[in-house]
């Protein structure tokens, strides 16, 4: 029975017991063999083999002899494997092992020096993990059902070994926890896989290459993909997040009650992929510690091959880093590999990770999924009997993120700042200021066998397409609603004019009132929100520079800085996807001027209309949907509506001026206004084909900063290069870029048409001021 306890001899077995002992030193070797001898009972015979099971594509096995000769015995010997079981420094449900503690030694796999003084400390801070042993014959049966599943021949010798050291590690994985649950014997797990063999016998019929080089060429693209995970650098990976993040950050994560335990539940049901919101240089870091701090099995984070380089490379391998080719379309060999590398560790109920979107967000939306690596890894669990794959979303959300000024700095059309060990150092120190909270959240999850048939070779493109739709929607869902993101677009509806605590509390108050009634997701912080946490995250967004607060006057008064839009634009955008929505509906209402059934009819074609405007901005439902969705919100706002717009326009207006609080203006002004800019950008360039999109950009950007000057533009935040790109492909979709009379004339009627949209908005921000207005008056009287 497998255990972990003082006493190795296993009960009530008449054989002679042959001990394989796993000992990585001197130290551990002496005490297996005095526990041995101490609990030895009467009248028992044994042997002691000592292998090192941890290292054994490493090292040179020894008493390779003994065992051989003990494996051809008559007397059906018992083979026990045995290991010394450090006890665990803190309870296997706490946080993990710091940097002060791998610099010391003092880890769950301690050295020698550690060990020793562990030993001196307390001499029973140790136990001995006892696999579950079984009978020669036992052995051979195995060996013999192992061949003959697999194919191939099977070396009774290394049977044994394996047999031993997975025995042990099922034990020891109970008592250290999941967090060092890592895959071993890869080589042989994989490589020897039947569907492997089956599919190098296909290459070889077809090139004529023997069978023996496709299977070291498996084996060579094996070792170039594969993570060698380790305790170590589970370890080290787990304390350099954590150190990384509490530097600057709260040191307790904001989770959902209940979320943690679901993911454990379904890391040992499926396989699962996360795929995180990028926002920081942190965020992988940040997963593994809590991964590990959650006592979770340890994620296996996917990254181009650019970074295995001399030094980190390695060291991110040990951490569970899995380095792909850029391309593989053309190489067979490899793609075979990485197909059933991907399959094994799904099997095993390695969870992997990938971000989401591939790079960083730099506008705090989140940015369109990558196909490849969902295609991949969806590709390798495309079969009838394999376990079935989720694609769980994790939105990452931070009070304030560390990058934001070199984000605002590249949307104004700066240059990204290369990345070295100076930067990475540097990026390092600056996390000391005041961050807030990181809150984390998991999405529901995506069961890619109700979007594919799995009976088929190779998902279709569209299906990748649906899938990677339904994983962003379930991340934007999960995203949580911030005191910062609700600060900051009170703070932006209002640009540079400075308000006071009052007028932002009572902007913010009604704001908490619809995402109530609607049920967004909200940090706790939103949950229990009152003034002084309103008052603590005005300061913090003071410290960092994302505001101004004067208090030299009659009251504090707060306000966006000069040139400052956009940094405070990334910490709103972080919630305008649950008021998208509601926002078109509003801009959309100021299209009705017929009456009756027409009436309804204008306003659902503009509200259509304009989501296809933004639909590279946003993730939006089908158009039946999204109307249905369109009308559930604005019935929660106006209860009447419908018969307001039937009146026709005057009714309609008056219907607006009623609706607390008015989005359309505070929620798309920037990217009208942005849209504009290129428009107007695009509309000065020279007859012909437009090729240069960099160049257009850049015109916009230095069109832009003058409209600002000249306060044409709300404020800087719609001087943005990634808007401009999106503006590009509503161009580019229209077929405005190209050369002729009719795309110059197509030109103009967008600008015609944007100019229009961005009065409207304008008209929709003045009937808020006046509401306002209203309001303080009467608290004035």
């Amino acid at each position: 029975m497998d255990q972990t306890r003082s006493n190795p001899w296993p009960e009530a077995t008449t054989c002679p017991v042959v001990f394989i002992i796993d000992s990585v030193n001197r130290t551990e070797k002496k005490l297996l063999e005095d526990a041995i001898r101490k609990h030895q009972p009467a009248g028992s015979r044994y042997h002691v083999v000592h292998r090192h099971l941890r290292n054994m594509q490493t090292r040179r096995q020894r008493s390779t002899t003994q065992l051989l000769e003990l494996a051809k015995s008559n007397d059906n010997p018992y083979f026990v494997p045995v290991r010394i079981c450090w006890q665990t420094r803190t309870p296997r449900d706490m946080q993990g092992v710091s940097l002060r503690d791998l610099i010391t030694g003092n880890r769950e796999y301690p050295g020698w020096f550690q060990q020793q003084l562990r030993l001196r400390k307390d001499s029973s801070g140790y136990s001995i993990t006892v696999g579950n042993g079984a009978s020669l014959e036992q052995l051979k049966d195995s060996c013999a059902h192992h061949t003959q599943k697999h194919g191939g021949t099977e070396d009774l010798i290394k049977f044994i070994d394996r047999s031993a050291f997975l025995a042990l590690e099922k034990v020891e994985r109970q008592v250290k926890g999941a967090r060092y649950k890592i895959p071993q014997l890869l080589s042989d797990e994989v490589i020897r896989k039947p569907s492997v063999i089956n599919a190098l016998s296909k290459i070889s019929e077809s090139t004529g290459r023997s069978m023996d080089s496709l299977i070291k060429e498996a084996k060579l693209c094996l070792d170039e993909m594969s993570a060698k995970p380790s305790a170590l650098g589970t370890d080290l990976a787990a304390a350099l997040g954590r150190f990384m993040y509490t530097r600057g950050f709260d040191k307790d994560i904001d989770y959902v009650d209940g979320d943690i335990e679901r993911i454990r539940k379904l890391l040992t049901e499926k396989p699962v992929a996360f795929l995180f919101t990028h926002k920081s240089h942190i965020d992988g870091f940040l997963l593994m510690t809590i991964f590990h701090d959650q006592n979770l099995t340890p994620l296996h984070l996917f990254g181009g091959i650019n970074m295995n380089m001399p030094g980190i490379g390695p060291i991110l391998r040990r951490s569970g880093a899995i380095f792909i080719r850029r391309s593989f379309q053309n190489d067979p060999v490899y793609k075979v590999v990485f197909k059933n590398y991907i399959d094994y560790l799904g099997e095993k109920r390695f969870p992997l990770m990938w971000a989401l979107e591939g790079t960083r967000s730099r506008t705090g939306k989140l940015m369109p999924p990558r196909f490849g690596l969902i295609n991949y890894v969806v590709s390798a669990h495309m079969r009838d009997d394999a376990p079935d794959l989720i694609l769980m979303p994790v939105s990452i959300t931070y009070d304030q993120v560390p990058e934001v000024a070199d984000y605002d700095a590249l949307q104004a059309g700066g240059k990204k700042r290369p990345e070295s060990t100076s930067w990475f150092m540097e990026y390092i120190s600056g996390l000391k200021n005041p961050h807030g909270k990181i809150h984390v959240r998991f999405g529901e999850g995506v069961t890619i066998s109700e979007h594919l048939d799995l009976s088929s070779p190779a998902p279709q493109t569209r299906d990748i397409q649906k899938i990677a739709f339904e994983l962003a929607v379930d991340a934007n869902n999960a995203t949580p609603i911030t005191v910062n993101s609700l600060i900051c677009y009170v703070i932006l509806e209002h640009g540079h004019k400075a308000i006071t605590f009052n007028e932002l509390n009572t902007d913010i108050q009604e704001l908490l009132q619809l995402i109530n009634k609607l049920g967004f997701a909200t940090t706790n912080d939103v949950q229990n929100l009152n003034e002084a946490r309103i008052q603590k995250c005005l300061k913090d967004l003071g410290t960092t520079g994302v505001i101004n607060i004067f208090n030299d006057g009659i009251e504090s008064v707060y306000m966006l800085p000069s040139d400052a839009g956009r940094t405070a634009a990334y910490y709103r955008n972080g919630l305008i996807h649950f008021f998208i929505t509601s926002a078109i509906a509003d801009l959309a209402l100021l299209a009705v001027s017929a009456t009756g059934d027409e009436a309804l009819s204008q306003f659902h074609n503009e509200a259509l209309r304009l989501r296809d405007m933004f639909k590279y901005e946003f993730f939006f439902e089908g158009s039946s949907a999204f109307i249905v969705l369109l009308e559930h919100e604005l019935e929660q706002r106006a209860p009447n509506w419908r018969d307001s717009v039937k009146q026709g326009a005057k009714a309609t207006r008056k219907l607006l001026a009623g609706i607390t609080p008015i989005l359309g203006h505070g929620t798309l002004r920037p990217f009208i206004e942005a849209y504009l800019v290129l428009a107007r950008a695009l509309r000065m360039q020279p007859v012909g084909e437009i090729s240069d999109q960099k160049h257009l950009i850049n015109h916009a950007l230095t069109l832009g900063k003058q409209r600002v000057l000249q306060k044409r533009i709300h404020c800087e935040e719609s001087v943005s290069g990634s808007y401009f790109e999106n503006a590009i492909k509503i161009a580019e979709n229209q077929e405005l870029l190209k050369a002729g009379d009719e795309a110059v004339a197509g030109r103009q009627r967008w600008l015609e048409e944007l100019r229009e949209i961005s009065a409207n908005v304008r008209f929709l921000a003045s009937m808020a001021d006046a509401k306002r207005l209203q309001i303080r008056t009467a608290l004035e009287k």
